[in-house]
């Protein structure tokens, strides 16, 4: 059983110092963060628990909502229950465990509507708007407040049989900022190295290892590493989402092209190769030789990739006057 409550119980209250006991069965557990759907709608009894727990990544949530439906005692007995929220619960909300310690961070009375929505703020309650049925907490919550854990309570210290029994149902949902997310993976030879230039809608941008927030809608990528062909990729960016890119870099094909007098024969690395053709060839060092009836000649050249070499041979006559 909870902590013994007033009739004067009235309103929200001004979060506690010293830890609550709190008795009951942990109806549900629910982790917010990136990612995370709402829960599914669950019945919930007085006395009932539901943990909240903050997941790893959270850079692009903005809340927490609490979302009861209420039932019709809630209006046959007006202002006999609330919402009671904590913070710094422990040990770990668990299904299986029934007895906890917490702070209490909130409580709101429930008033004679058909239901109720709670919205708890991260790092900022800034873009937080309240409507008849919604209640905002105003000081935003940081992680280290997490576990939380919400019961529906009666407020007074004897309530009829009917409102007793009353049966709620609940709903916890992650709110998100209007972001979702673009994790672009490297794969590949390509892959090596800082020397990447990332360009998102032609405008020039940084990926974070953890991912680059975006707003939602279809984005144009573009990378570009040297002596790779561009990586280009449409992709759709979704509210509260992570969209993850796989790129992949492919190498620029350097090319050759001989230019010599008919009868002439070449040779790239020992293998016959036509005049004025390009060649595609590929980087690393390559030997080139030319042969013209008794003649043979031979050059070592390194190519780099993406890059187009050609190689001329002339003949010319020397006239020398002594």
């Amino acid at each position: 059983m909870y902590f013994s409550l007033a009739l004067m119980l009235l309103g929200a209250a001004v979060p506690r110092v010293r830890a609550d006991s709190l008795h009951g069965r942990m109806s549900a557990v629910t982790t917010v963060a990136n990612d995370s759907e709402p829960s599914s709608g669950l019945p919930l009894r007085l006395e009932e628990n539901w943990g909240i727990l903050l997941g790893e990544g959270r850079d692009f949530l903005r809340g927490v909502e609490i979302q009861v439906k209420l039932p019709e005692e809630a209006a046959l007995y007006r202002g006999t229950y609330a919402v009671f929220v904590y913070r710094k619960v422990t040990p770990v909300p668990d299904p299986n465990q029934t007895s906890y310690q917490g702070t209490l961070l909130f409580y709101k009375v429930i008033e004679e509507r058909r239901q109720l929505f709670i919205q708890i703020p991260l790092d900022s309650a800034s873009g937080f708007s309240g409507a008849p049925d919604t209640y905002i907490h105003k000081t935003p919550l940081e992680p280290e407040d997490f576990p939380l854990v919400f019961a529906i309570l009666p407020i007074m210290k004897a309530i009829p049989e009917q409102a007793a029994q009353a049966l709620f149902h609940a709903e916890v949902r992650p709110l998100f900022k209007n972001m979702g997310k673009l994790l672009v993976v490297f794969s590949g030879e390509g892959a090596l190295g800082q020397d990447i230039k990332a360009f998102i809608d032609e405008k020039a941008s940084v990926l974070p290892d953890g991912g680059l927030l975006l707003e939602p809608g279809m984005h144009k990528i573009r990378l570009e590493k040297p002596g790779y062909a561009p990586f280009t990729a449409t992709v759709g960016i979704d509210r509260g989402k992570t969209a993850r890119v796989e790129a992949v870099f492919l190498k620029k094909a350097a090319s050759l092209r001989v230019t010599a007098p008919a009868g002439t024969r070449a040779f790239l690395n020992g293998e016959a190769v036509g005049l004025e053709t390009t060649l595609p060839v590929e980087p690393g060092e390559h030997i080139l030789a030319l042969k013209l009836g008794d003649y043979q000649m031979s050059k070592r050249f390194t190519v780099e990739p993406g890059k187009a070499y050609s190689v001329s041979l002339h003949l010319d006559i020397l006239i020398n006057v002594d």
